[in-house]
């Protein structure tokens, strides 16, 4: 006779809530301080990369997202992506019992329109003026996520953090698309030095083919090259040349190459004087290619997943000051924001598991499970802006992602094997006979 197997969560009496102590449920998996420090490397650095995602869907205009205006533009992405990748975190490290490790990173839309406006005003031939992106950045939403780091992920993992998933032909390939990104930031940035007061280095890179070849092929000989794989799953690599040996390189090939007559050797001189500096450096960056990621074929299987678990509960807090109460708004807005948080745990509570058990009945019998409830709580995300009103109310809304509520619910489940449903003589498998 076939059997099937379902979580049990509670019977509806104390003496099957007994039946299942703690210690039958799934132990708790303890990190050691180097892992602790690994997952909250990865999950940090996972979430800088969503961020940066995200990041491009924001709107420039009605017909135009930020990714559209990067995608013509290498050097943009790469200096929006190296802004992006140094973000701090948003609040505490989340690190369950369970070996799972959860961080967030939160962007502002006035940061972003900041930083946005910085990059703008660095290039010759603006993507955007300030003006659009003020009124586009008006409508932004406020990014925030989360990236999550397990146990299981990095326990057997001896290569760089974050690149458990990437074959090593991955690896090798994103190590080499970082080296010719770098190599190409490293030709950009010299050609910003300048010769004269009146000229760039970029002016003499550009008289000929020959001319930036040779820069370039200079370039890869001489440059001193770093190279990283960093734990938001890039390589990175930077390439750094001292101005003595980028003397030496422009001189030779304006003897070889040269052609024109609006640079003479003498300038170059100059532009170790005019640049201020020892040497010039660049910074190149390549994720892995999508084909070299490992992933399984089939997601698991789970069984009695109740529907709430691939929902998000939403609140809304306020904080209501009294009389006596001037606070700045960093103080009203996390006073509504513990406000919200109390709303949510009382809809958290009322969630039924199954067969009319809630969350609240079933965490007064699981209390080993209370701290990462509370945990999971703390993650829930503002929603945008808060909201002041003329009476000096402030309401923030929060929003709260159920799916890992229920990972840490079901460890305290039991499975067990059952009959299937009654089936017709002719749907009941054959049984063997007497021989």
């Amino acid at each position: 006779m076939t059997c099937c197997s379902r979580l049990v969560a509670l019977a509806g009496t104390v003496a099957v809530l007994g039946g299942a102590p703690a210690a039958r449920a799934q132990s708790p998996t303890s990190a050691t301080p180097e892992q602790q420090t690994r997952l909250e490397t990865v999950a940090l650095a996972k979430a800088r990369t969503e961020a940066f995602r995200r990041l491009g869907t924001l709107p420039l205009a009605p017909d135009r997202a930020l990714a559209d205006a990067l995608a013509g533009d290498v050097d943009l992405d790469r200096a929006l992506r190296l802004w992006a990748r140094t973000r701090p975190r948003h609040g505490g490290v989340r690190l369950y019992s369970d070996g799972v490790c959860e961080c967030d990173v939160r962007l502002e839309p006035d940061e972003v329109r900041a930083q946005l406006a910085q990059l703008a005003a660095d290039r010759p031939q603006p993507p955007w003026d300030s003006d659009r992106l003020a009124r586009a950045a008006a409508g932004w939403p406020v990014i925030q996520v989360t990236g999550r780091a397990t146990l299981d992920e990095i326990a057997a993992a001896s290569g760089p953090p974050g690149w458990e998933d990437v074959s090593a032909a991955g690896q090798e390939l994103a190590r080499a698309a970082a080296r010719a990104d770098a190599q190409a930031a490293l030709l950009t940035e010299v050609g910003r030095l300048k010769v004269t007061h009146a000229r760039r280095l970029h002016e003499f890179l550009d008289s000929d083919a020959a001319v930036r070849d040779a820069v370039r092929a200079e370039l890869e000989r001489a440059a001193n090259a770093r190279v990283e794989l960093a734990a938001d799953q890039l390589a990175v690599v930077e390439v750094r040349i001292g101005l003595r040996e980028l003397l030496r390189i422009v001189t030779r090939v304006h003897q070889e190459h040269y052609r024109g007559s609006d640079f003479e050797a003498a300038d170059f001189r100059q532009m170790v004087l005019l640049a201020g500096r020892e040497e010039v450096a660049a910074i190149g960056l390549a994720p892995p290619p999508a084909r070299t990621i490992l992933t399984t074929r089939y997601e698991p299987l789970e069984l009695d997943v109740p529907p709430w678990a691939g929902a998000t509960l939403s609140a809304l807090g306020r904080y209501e000051p009294t009389d006596n109460e001037s606070p700045d708004e960093a103080t009203r807005r996390e006073a509504a924001r513990l406000d919200a948080l109390d709303h949510l745990y009382a809809q958290m509570t009322k969630l039924v598991i199954r067969e009319d058990v809630p969350v609240g009945a079933f965490l007064s019998y699981h209390s080993h499970l209370k701290s990462d409830v509370a945990l999971f709580l703390s993650g829930a995300r503002p929603v945008g802006r808060p909201v002041t009103k003329p009476d000096g109310t402030t309401e923030l809304k929060v929003e709260l992602p159920l799916r890992r509520l229920w990972e840490i619910l079901r460890r305290a489940m039991t499975v067990e094997e059952v009959e299937p449903a009654a089936m017709s003589p002719s749907t009941r498998p054959a049984t063997a006979g007497p021989r």
